[in-house]
Parts: structure tokens; C-alpha cells; sequence
């Protein structure tokens, strides 16, 4: 077997926030990748999902288009409150692979700064979607009240390939909703469908990072045998 230790990284602006790897080989459901990338803790614990809520919005923020560029660095709060209560209201925050703990913690961390909603009950609402065996979005009748002309954010633990996002985005779209950005625990891709990632961990965190085709996979090329199947909500080893 490949597979290594476990290790922390940091995000580079809240040591709060550790992000635990492991590298090897394994599985996830299209491609082959050189790391396991886990975040249990991040989800599930209150404190570091808390956290992990401060970066994704403070990553959010900084890409919001502020009349004047406003910077987050020495920006006069009210000032920075009154620009985002009339350019970026959030009303609905969906939340995928289980990010559920964090999603409460971002609306809470918006509201702090001033962020508004438009809902009539002057809060957000938050979502985990379904999803079909396609891995399309399913919305239910019971929902749609909460996509349609609503501003959405969504909130999920990564973004490889972009694929089932870009899915769901055109899911929210089809359905009235306006995304207004994407937070993302760790993601290898900057931009889905035109639409910018705001990720607290990026491949810059993970340079030697790979995700391959499984036909173009080098370990496999060499012989290296997988290590463990996994996803965004945890791994099985192989034997």
C-alpha cells in the first residue's frame, strides 16, 4: 500500500482552520487522486465548523464587487456593512456533502457583518438538496419557494472537476434562483460555468495535488494499487 500519514494544513490566514491529508492512492467516483482529503472534523465538530464558516466568508466578501473596491484590510465597518446590505444579499444558503453545521454557522457569520436577506421572515434559509442516481438536484415541491428569485449561496466541502456543481447550478438557475457565489472547503478549480470558487483550500495548499482519468492515472501505470474508495464523507480501505 501507497498510503501515508496523515498531516495538517493551515489555512494561511486562521490557524484555527487545519485541513487533514493524507497521500496515496485512491478512488473517488470519476477520478483517480494522490490525496485523501479529510474534513469529518471540519463538519462535525461545532468549533471548527464555526471557523471554517469565518474563512468561507471572508473569502466571499473579498470577491464581492464593492462600489470602490473596498479592501477588507482597514476598511471602516459601517462602511463595509452598508455596501453589503445593498449589494449582496443572501437568502438561501444549500449546503452539499454534508456541510449542513458549517452553512448555519455562514449565515450567522453574514448576518454579523451586515449582510441582509429579503426574505419576509428577515432570515435565511438552509438547504441540502437531493440528488438523483444522475447526480442531478432534485428539487420537491416544498422547496422551490426557497430557489425561486432568491439569492443563493452554496456551500460544499470541494470542488474537483466542477461537474456535479455545474449541474446544480443550472439546477438553482432553472428554478429562479441567483447564485451569488460558491464557498468551498478545498477545490481544484477556480471558476464553475463563469461563476468564481471561494475556497479556503486550494491545490496552492497541496502543490504536488493530482486528479487523474483513471485511464491516464500514472499510478495505476506503474502498478501502484489503490488504497481506499473515497468521497467528501469519508474512505473505505482496499485490501
Amino acid at each position: 500500500m501507497s498510503m501515508g500519514k496523515p498531516t495538517k494544513i493551515y489555512a494561511k490566514d486562521n490557524p484555527e482552520v487545519a485541513l487533514k491529508v493524507t497521500k496515496g492512492h485512491f478512488s473517488s467516483d470519476r477520478f483517480h487522486i494522490n490525496y485523501y482529503i479529510d474534513m469529518t472534523s471540519l463538519k462535525m465538530r461545532r468549533k471548527e465548523a464555526q471557523e471554517v464558516a469565518k474563512a468561507m466568508v471572508s473569502r466571499y466578501v473579498s470577491r464581492v464587487n464593492l462600489a470602490g473596491n473596498i479592501s477588507l484590510a482597514g476598511v471602516d465597518m459601517e462602511q463595509l456593512m452598508a455596501s453589503l446590505a445593498t449589494k449582496t444579499p443572501i437568502d438561501t444558503i444549500i449546503c452539499m456533502d454534508g456541510c449542513e453545521v458549517i452553512g448555519a454557522y455562514v449565515a450567522e457569520e453574514l448576518s454579523n457583518i451586515g449582510v441582509t436577506t429579503l426574505n419576509s421572515h428577515h432570515t435565511s434559509y438552509i438547504i441540502t438538496p437531493e440528488f438523483d442516481s444522475t447526480g442531478q438536484m432534485v428539487v420537491r415541491d416544498n422547496i422551490r419557494q426557497m430557489l425561486k428569485d432568491k439569492h443563493v449561496l452554496v456551500v460544499l466541502a470541494t470542488a474537483m472537476s466542477g461537474r456535479t456543481i455545474a449541474k446544480s447550478i443550472r439546477c438553482i438557475n432553472s428554478y429562479g434562483g441567483i447564485i451569488e457565489g460558491i464557498s468551498v472547503i478545498f477545490s481544484a478549480v477556480d471558476e464553475i460555468d463563469g461563476y468564481p470558487v471561494n475556497s479556503v483550500f486550494g491545490v496552492s495548499d497541496l502543490p504536488d495535488f493530482k486528479l487523474s482519468d483513471p485511464k491516464e492515472c500514472s499510478d495505476c501505470k506503474n502498478g501502484v494499487k489503490l488504497d481506499a474508495i473515497v468521497n467528501s464523507y469519508g474512505y473505505s480501505v482496499l485490501d
